[in-house]
């Protein structure tokens, strides 16, 4: 193993620290995360990401297992105007819960979105914003796999990112009261004490090979992501973290 996969993978050394998140282009990029059974996630869920775009798209996901059409929705967390919303697929029925500050002004944001079985809701840089009383629910198994940086459906549907991503969590359980953990003060936490199902660190624990990026997963569930047309090293990873 070179020396600069070495340090990427030793990144965290004795004390935590986010070193790297990845920059994905709005067009082709994104991570595959597949559809394990893990990941076909039905009850409680919440999904975190911290995010960096100034893009005026009208929409780009950060994480979702989500398909645009029936039989294929499940969950997804990402930008939707100037605001963060959270969606969910249950019973057939889409519900969402968006955000209320603007979230696509080319800082660094945390968004994080919950289902707890009864309500959604969404926060942003550690503040719940809004909630979708009643929306929340059993999700929908979807048939799609799940990706950070863009979603199923059609080219056109995709909703790629534009911008970088850094710290992207899944747990299969309500995790609201840790979210100022998770948020810590607006600098990336390590996650690794809230037991995330999957964790990707976007650059860190992450290895290239054969035009290739995987990042393996963190958390308990195992779930390596592979890449698609994110730059090779040196371009990638960025350095650019939230701090």
């Amino acid at each position: 193993m070179s020396s600069y996969y070495r340090s990427i993978l030793n990144a965290q050394g004795s004390s935590f620290a986010s070193t790297n998140s990845f920059t994905f282009d709005g067009n082709t990029d994104f991570v595959e995360c597949g559809n394990p059974v893990s990941l076909q996630i039905t009850g409680n869920i919440t999904l975190s990401a911290w995010i960096k775009t100034s893009s005026t798209s009208a929409y780009e996901i950060a994480i979702g297992k989500e398909g645009v059409v029936s039989g294929r929705r499940s969950y997804m967390l990402y930008r939707s105007g100037s605001n963060a919303k959270f969606l969910i697929s249950k019973g057939g029925s889409v519900q969402t819960v968006t955000g209320t500050s603007t979230i696509n002004d080319g800082n660094w944001h945390h968004i994080l979105g919950i289902n707890n079985g009864s309500d959604i809701k969404i926060y942003v840089d550690g503040t719940l914003e809004n909630t979708n009383v009643g929306g929340g629910g059993t999700i929908d198994n979807g048939i799609d796999n799940c990706h950070i940086g863009r979603r199923g459906g059609t080219f056109a549907q995709r909703g790629f990112f534009e911008g970088n991503i850094d710290e992207a969590a899944v747990w299969n359980s309500d995790q609201s009261s840790n979210v100022s953990t998770i948020y810590n003060g607006g600098v990336p936490n390590d996650l690794s004490l809230l037991s995330p199902l999957s964790w990707w660190r976007m650059g860190e624990q992450a290895n290239h090979s054969g035009g290739t990026w995987t990042l393996t997963d963190q958390g308990s569930g195992g779930n390596d992501g592979t890449s698609t047309t994110l730059p090779a090293p040196p371009a990638e990873p960025s350095t650019d973290v939230p701090s």
